[in-house]
């Protein structure tokens, strides 16, 4: 074996090892100098991501890995050819057409699609909180039925993300070279070093910032707003307006980690918030208990049954579970 086939190997260890969380700091220095060397050396990095993502998702929904790793396995050879010197060389493009291939077929509740350039990552409806990580390692959690999109050939050079729909909280790295922007829609969000959700349904949109500054600009009247964290900017596709708001919901990243507060919060409104975080159905039958109101602060509960459990108690009402609809009465 010759010895660019040797380093080459070497590089596959490192990046293995990286995703594994098992890598040296020296070793660590070595993989970043390599990825920053060549383009095509970042592609194949995150061509190694992007089927190590989905192989995750594979595992975390099938009872029977040895199996799954087997079928795996046949699939991948199909991926493996053989160079003139009589090396395997892998071919990873196959590989994460085929892990993407296995998670649409598995039904874990997202699928990667290739486009050209093109990358579009959709969300089934029922699924659970998607995390994403981006060329340029911005962290993107992907709520229940969003859809979004970039270019994967040449990301560091735009840094743009596209949400098409649903919502999304992105947690931008920092970068020596261009800014991070967000579009959606008619809305362009340019982050200035933050965090922030994006919420986009129809063509209304809404940015809320945790931390740091985003600008946000109406791309056709170049309107703009400096949001700074506290702050909400909404766009409402009917009056074609962009406004600028103090946010007042504490639990606008509820439907990620699960943490609520609510302070004398109509019952109703409670419901709305649980719906939205554990994707289930919460209906309230009756007037005098959609009025009433429910003090809580710092709850954090996994299922939607113990933080029901905890508010039934509070307020003295019924709970039932009717064909996955939770229903709210009086007693």
């Amino acid at each position: 074996m010759n010895e660019s086939h040797k380093n080459e190997e070497l590089i596959y260890e490192l990046i293995i090892d990286d995703l594994d969380n098992a890598i040296s700091e020296e070793d660590k220095k070595v993989l970043e100098e390599w990825r920053q060397a060549d383009v095509d050396n970042e592609k194949t990095y995150q061509e190694f991501l992007n089927v190590q993502f989905s192989i995750d998702k594979l595992c975390s929904v099938h009872r029977d890995a040895d199996a799954s790793w087997n079928v795996l396995n046949d699939k991948l050879l199909a991926g493996v050819e053989l160079n003139e010197t009589g090396v395997k060389k892998i071919n990873f493009g196959m590989i994460a057409k085929i892990a993407a291939v296995m998670v649409i077929t598995l039904s874990v509740g997202y699928y990667i699609l290739n486009q050209g350039k093109y990358a579009t990552i959709s969300i089934a409806k029922n699924a659970s909180v998607t995390r994403i990580v981006l060329p340029d390692q911005t962290i993107v959690h992907l709520n229940a039925g969003s859809k979004i999109r970039y270019n994967k050939e040449n990301f560091e050079a735009d840094r743009k993300l596209e949400i098409l729909s649903g919502e999304a909280f992105i947690q931008v790295v920092k970068h020596a070279g261009v800014q991070f922007k967000v579009v959606a829609g008619a809305i362009e969000a340019q982050d200035i070093g933050t965090s922030f959700n994006v919420s986009k349904h129809n063509d209304d949109v809404s940015v809320v910032v945790e931390e740091g500054i985003v600008a946000l600009k109406q791309q056709d009247t170049e309107h703009q707003l400096i949001l700074i964290a506290g702050k909400m900017g909404s766009y409402s596709a009917g009056t074609k307006a962009l406004v600028m708001t103090d946010n007042t919901n504490p639990n606008f990243k509820a439907w990620i980690n699960k943490n609520f507060t609510f302070k004398e919060t109509p019952l109703h409104a409670v419901a709305i918030e649980l719906e939205k975080a554990y994707q289930v159905p919460v209906v309230v039958k009756g007037r005098m208990l959609n009025n009433r109101k429910f003090t809580g602060a710092n709850l954090h509960y996994q299922t939607i049954d113990s933080a029901l459990a905890v508010i039934s108690a509070s307020l003295q009402f019924k709970l039932i579970k009717d064909r996955g609809t939770y229903v709210l009465s009086d007693n």
